[in-house]
């Protein structure tokens, strides 16, 4: 009865995945649909339950019938169906899968065919966007991460036990792409407003970002009520970036090992979303009695335009990997010998010498020594804080020296200061608790 029951499944199961994809090309108003893709797939289960052999000969078979479906449409001059004459050979393969047992993979492939499919217009709209130099870009991170990373020694090789190469490369790769991820996203969706610009480059870069915002209010006068706002919402990206790259880094060892970090990053990002929140919906407050002009115009421009003037660098040039690379080299090795020679004093200098040039490097740093066992939760939470808080205050600083205007400047100072004093309330608490 199992094994009746098995075959059943399997069946259903290769059927489902046929006209799951049969119904994304039929929506597509393609010739082969639900019907023609369900056959293919149960012809690759049934083929596979009789005889491994069969499947095979039948893959090749199907492949043969799609070429020369194609060259017939090419010859009788109608435009060729590659893409769904692949679809329906990966959908007649899934079957095979699912002959095999492996559900899993067969129901994950399919889905991954379907989003691919009927994300066609979204995906030429997003290679369209992408420039040659990101493209270049793409290739050195599959270079760095695909060819550099195996070749390293996973092994320390100082005699103080500090400097693993293949594990600091792993940080670089990691770190690089996710911080490309995030550009890309601001280069596809950041235009959509100066908002979305703020916490989208907050993600990759807050110094650089924060600079772009200064930028735009001295191009733009109508910019500058709302310039400290969005300085406060690229710093509460920041704070999640800083967040996410401990937990990420010291995940080998648990949740608990980062929860201290955690406890102190969280409550200065809700006071900075909070602070962000009151500025904004202040902001629109005083808006509802200016001229009917400015009022229809001038916010929506606001809105709608982000700074384009210049824009961020992409975290992948070559420039930005080796700068990072060995930034992070630099303080993995100090912090080590500092840690051992000063012990916490020490480690906390170099980080906050270290979120100078990059809060982020500060944070995976951080983020490693709690996953090494090297610093405990009480110590890595005021190292994370005072990472933060080097942010923040760089940020106010670029803010003034690219606006020279005191008055935006100083109310970013009284925005942030609410975000550093919830810090400094949670490291107090963390202390004296030992959360």
């Amino acid at each position: 009865m199992d094994a009746l029951l098995l075959l059943a499944a399997k069946v259903a199961a290769s059927a489902c995945i046929g006209m799951l994809i049969g119904l994304e090309r039929s929506w597509a108003h393609k010739e082969a649909g639900v019907r023609s893709f369900a056959i293919a797939t149960l012809l690759g289960t049934l083929s596979w339950l009789v005889s491994p052999t069969l499947a095979y000969v039948q893959v090749g078979i199907v492949l043969v019938v799609l070429i020369l479906v194609n060259v017939y449409a090419m010859r009788n001059e109608q435009p060729p169906e590659i893409t769904t004459s692949l679809a329906l050979a990966a959908a007649n393969v899934l079957g095979i899968v699912i002959g095999m047992g492996n559900f899993f993979l067969a129901f994950t492939s399919a889905l991954v065919v379907t989003a691919l499919l009927a994300w066609k217009t979204e995906l030429i709209t997003f290679i369209s966007k992408l420039t040659v130099a990101e493209i270049r870009s793409t290739i050195l991170f599959g270079f760095i991460a695909g060819v550099i990373y195996p070749l390293l020694p996973n092994r320390f090789i100082d005699p103080w036990q500090v400097l693993n190469p293949r594990s600091v490369w792993l940080t670089v790769v990691i770190v690089s792409g996710l911080s490309f991820v995030n550009y890309v996203l601001l280069r596809q969706f950041g235009t959509r407003g100066i908002r979305y610009s703020a916490i989208l480059g907050g993600l990759v870069n807050s110094a650089a970002t924060v600079a772009l915002l200064g930028q735009e209010v001295r191009d733009d006068a109508t910019a500058v009520a709302e310039a400290p706002t969005n300085v406060v919402l690229s710093d509460l990206a920041m704070i999640l970036r800083n967040c996410a790259l401990v937990v990420i880094f010291s995940f080998p060892q648990g949740i608990r090992a980062s929860m201290s970090t955690v406890i102190v990053l969280v409550p200065m990002m809700l006071a900075a979303g909070i602070v962000a929140l009151f500025d904004i919906l202040g902001g629109r407050r005083s808006k509802q009695k200016p001229s009917h002009h400015l009022e229809q115009e001038a916010p929506q421009q606001f809105e709608q335009e982000a700074p384009q003037k210049r824009r961020l660098e992409s975290p992948l040039e070559l420039r930005s990997v080796l700068g990072f690379s060995m930034l992070f080299l630099s303080l993995t090795v100090i912090s080590g010998l500092a840690n051992r020679l000063f012990g916490t004093i020490g480690f906390l200098v170099i980080v906050v010498v270290g979120a100078v040039a990059s809060a982020a490097s500060s944070s995976v740093l951080v983020g490693q020594q709690l996953s090494r066992g090297y610093v405990a939760g009480s110590p890595a939470a005021i190292a994370m804080f005072l990472a933060t808080l080097v942010g923040l205050l760089e940020n106010v600083v670029i803010f003034w020296i690219v606006t020279r205007m005191p008055g935006p400047s100083l109310r970013l100072l009284l925005l942030t200061a609410p975000i550093v004093l919830a810090g400094i309330l949670v490291v107090v608490l963390v202390t004296i608790f030992g959360w």
